[in-house]
């Protein structure tokens, strides 16, 4: 996994319907993280996030993105 803790990330996926669940959140920070699984090759880890709304989630590392200094 790419991330670190204390990383602002954002949540991507190319699929509209799980998108749109996040316009509201997006972005978070990431505040603990999960390796991937090393007997399981499909787990990519995970990460623990605060969204910008308040919320928490678990999301699979896969969907999200490292937000760079030059987005903002």
């Amino acid at each position: 996994m790419q991330f670190q803790v204390g990383d602002l990330v954002i949540f991507y996926s190319t699929f509209a319907a799980f998108q749109r669940n996040y316009q509201d959140r997006n972005p978070g920070i990431v505040i603990n993280k999960k390796l991937p699984c090393e007997k399981n090759k499909f787990d990519k880890g995970s990460a623990e996030i605060l969204w910008a709304n308040g919320d928490f989630s678990n999301e699979h590392s896969t969907y999200l993105q490292l937000v760079s200094s030059t987005e903002f």
